[in-house]
């Protein structure tokens, strides 16, 4: 793929985009339904395992540095598995996309704009990504590096100005309804890291292809300590948290936060903030379409790919009315699509293509 080469710092802050903006939304509620009081516990477990997968995944991609997944998939199985491939990246990525977009733009309609259709906002949010990938890659890849870490800061900072009301005997009982909730049935939050999408795309990116493990390790411990923080303030500093009807639990912690006697409405520059972040994020997945659709059609690049992703996101966020059936439905695709795709069918393929290496090699010793 034609792109921009990234430095270790701009490789994590791509991998940790995605997560932020499933994190100011719905990601800490999820876990929470989940796991409960023992939710901080699991979290650690998850990324114990996350950190072994990850070791796994590197150690398989050895053999293919400077190729990424969709590369793989073509030696695995040909043009056919390729295309397949290529195919479902495409897909997972556009409805991440239209999820995302979707719920964020209904909890923007709520608070801060219920005289604005729906439409007006998701579109500005596109229009964005659309500009932003006529502009070009390195400025869609510089800006995150400069989004990210103010996005980080900014969650931080929201667990900071609520220490005072932690009580941790809240987190009683820590082992919830089992240690069976926590280390099987939790096990299934491992799609919590499905930032990792991006990392089977990363080798060929780099600008020293020794520094993915640096990346990758880097990535999902920033991305563990933050979830684990404000799942943290979460349990321990709101007692009624788990019959709170709230639009995000990261919003929720802003406006029960000290940040009211500083300023009056301290959540309006939070939500800027995660505006920027969701803005970055769709940039880079349509930038990532683009790039995975020139490569299994072999089709040149021109500015009204863009536009065209940006139109499918646009009639599937628009496609859900209901607000439970988006929250379901995109719940769903988030953890099962995550599962099913990160951790399960390209684990599956670095597998087979490795096998085949194997034999390959040992044929070749074989022969006189």
């Amino acid at each position: 793929m034609n792109y921009t080469k990234l430095g270790n710092f701009e490789a994590i802050c791509l991998i940790v985009v995605l997560f932020i903006n499933h994190i100011v939304l719905n990601l800490p509620q999820m876990i929470l339904d989940n796991s409960g009081s023992a939710s901080a516990l699991n979290i650690i477990y998850i990324v114990f395992l996350v950190l072994i997968f990850a070791a796994l995944i590197l150690k398989l991609l050895k053999n293919f540095a400077g190729l990424d997944i969709v590369d793989i998939s073509e030696y695995l199985g040909g043009k056919a598995l390729k295309i397949l491939v290529g195919f479902l990246c495409i897909i997972y990525l556009i409805i991440e996309c239209s999820f995302l977009t979707r719920m964020f733009s209904k909890n923007l309609l709520l608070v801060y704009f219920p005289n604005y259709p729906i439409s007006f906002i998701i579109f500005i949010f596109l229009f964005v990504a659309v500009i932003a990938n006529i502009i070009g890659k390195k400025s869609i890849i510089k800006s995150n590096t400069i989004i990210v870490p103010i996005a980080l800061i900014s969650i931080f900072f929201t667990s900071i100005f609520v220490f005072d009301l932690l009580r941790f005997e809240r987190a009683m009982p820590i082992f919830g309804d089992g240690a069976d909730k926590i280390f099987l049935a939790g096990a299934s939050n491992l799609f919590a890291f499905n930032g990792l999408f991006f990392l089977f795309f990363l080798s060929p990116l780099l600008n020293k292809k020794e520094n993915l493990g640096k990346v990758t390790f880097s990535s999902i411990l920033i991305c563990g300590i933050l979830l684990l923080l404000s799942i943290i303030t979460l349990v321990y500093a709101f007692p009624d948290i788990y019959n709170v009807n709230r639009l995000s639990p990261i919003y929720y912690i802003i406006v029960n936060s000290r940040f009211s006697a500083f300023l009056e409405r301290p959540e309006i520059i939070f939500i800027f903030t995660w505006m920027l972040a969701l803005m970055s994020f769709l940039s880079i997945a349509v930038m990532y379409v683009m790039e995975i659709f020139r490569k299994i059609t072999k089709s040149k690049e021109h500015n009204g790919l863009a536009v065209t992703v940006c139109a499918i996101i646009f009639v599937i966020a628009m496609s859900i009315d209901n607000i439970f059936s988006l929250e379901k439905i995109s719940n769903a695709f988030y953890k099962y699509g995550s599962l099913i795709l990160i951790f399960g069918i390209f684990p599956i393929i670095l597998i087979g293509a490795n096998i085949k290496k194997k034999l390959g090699k040992g044929e070749k010793q074989n022969e006189p």
